[in-house]
């Protein structure tokens, strides 16, 4: 009973365990997306911090959608990309030293002063993980881009995928580390006109920055960053931005995805506790039978009988040659939790062992042969059960 029960719970465990790993499977083989979320506010600041050579951040702290760039994989030989972060000190123009830029100004008070007061952007889409040819994990970003107002033609998009805590093989760990960066300019800048477009991160690139969505899914954010300027203007401010973490099997799942698993483990918890309940119901419910030798001239042989918490009935007696039972047996029915003793004798005394097998039948539970073994009434008195002859479970009626 024992083992049936911890066989039963093993299988369905596992069923249980490997529900999430095969929804994984089907929802990344299917595509995994989410929308594209809302805007920024307009006054939330871009926080760029250039780590030091040490991976320290240097530079007023503020709040904000926080990115971190590595510059200093050839001096040091950090196994983090560098090549984006060069890129970007060239696009802002620094001298390469570490430092901290709120929208890519200097200090967070200009950058302020240059927030604009409207949205000029709407972005609507979704970001989505699916299967390359090579059956690799890339992004693609499916959109519909519309300027609000007219934009300067330096406007420009950069997609940044950011590791929320990294660690390189020396055992540095930068928070929000930019692991690749991807400018994309391919849409209008013309008011109302709208761009129906997909922007794709091949999983080569992925792989090159360092970043297996497959391996790790989880931990790790995209953002886009819009910078330019309306049509006229001579600035380079932060026209949008878009923070949302990457998306995983989680956001692929519906309702639908859950209802199996979570009726499987109510199913396991019933049937478990079914089984517990039944286990502990058959343990109380048995009897306990001793039995000893009396005397050897005649060989007389005494049984004491304790009842469980279910009533049971001894409808037999027997034993093996050579040994003999002088008279019959009666049956005797022992109400639940009560002591009861009887004897047999038997014709003669035999120098071998005495095997005897009593017919119990407990309501509820079934009927079985109790087998016992005594040795000789000239011998030291014992009483086990006989090897070979095991009792039932119950269940044989």
């Amino acid at each position: 009973m024992r083992g049936t029960l911890t066989l039963m719970t093993l299988l369905l465990a596992g069923c249980i365990c490997g529900l999430p790993l095969v929804t994984a499977e089907s929802s990344t083989s299917e595509g995994i997306s989410k929308a594209i979320p809302n805007p920024e506010p307009l006054d939330e600041l871009l926080v760029e911090s250039f780590l030091d050579i040490d991976g320290e951040k240097v530079g007023q702290a503020s709040a904000g959608v926080q990115l971190s760039w590595w510059p200093w994989s050839d001096e040091t030989g950090s196994d983090w990309p560098d090549d984006d972060a060069k890129a970007r000190i060239g696009q802002l123009g620094l001298a390469g030293e570490a430092g901290t830029l709120y929208n890519g100004q200097l200090d967070p008070q200009t950058a302020q002063s240059l927030n604009l007061q409207d949205a000029v952007i709407k972005l609507e889409g979704s970001i989505e993980l699916v299967l390359d040819e090579n059956g690799a994990i890339a992004i693609a970003m499916p959109v519909s881009f519309t300027p609000l107002v007219n934009l300067s033609d330096s406007t420009v998009l950069s997609i940044l995928i950011s590791e929320d805590r990294a660690v390189d093989h020396h055992g540095r760990v930068a928070q929000h580390l930019v692991r690749d960066m991807m400018p994309q300019v391919g849409f209008s800048v013309q008011v109302n006109n709208t761009t129906h477009t997909t922007w794709n991160i091949p999983s080569t690139h992925l792989s090159a920055a360092g970043i297996d969505l497959d391996d790790q899914p989880h931990g790790w954010h995209i953002t886009l960053a819009f910078f330019g300027d309306v049509e006229g203007g001579e600035e380079t401010r932060l026209l949008a931005l878009y923070n949302t973490p990457i998306p995983t099997s989680w956001d692929g799942a519906s309702t639908g995805n859950f209802f199996v698993p979570i009726f499987i483990i109510l199913l396991c918890a019933v049937v478990a506790s079914g089984s517990v309940m039944g286990s502990f119901k058959r343990e109380k419910g048995m009897p306990k039978i001793d039995a000893q030798w009396l005397s050897s001239d005649p060989p007389t042989l005494q049984f004491r009988i304790l009842a469980g918490t279910q009533p049971l009935s001894l409808n037999g007696c027997d034993c093996t040659k050579p040994w003999a039972i002088r008279g019959g047996f009666k049956r005797v029915n022992i109400l639940a939790g009560k002591h009861h003793e009887f004897t047999i004798r038997f014709k003669r005394h035999e120098d071998v062992d005495c095997h005897i097998s009593l017919s119990v039948e407990v309501e509820e539970l079934g009927a079985w042969t109790q087998y016992l073994r005594l040795a000789s009434p000239q011998q030291t008195v014992r009483s086990v059960e006989v090897e070979g002859d095991e009792a039932s479970n119950g269940d044989d009626t």
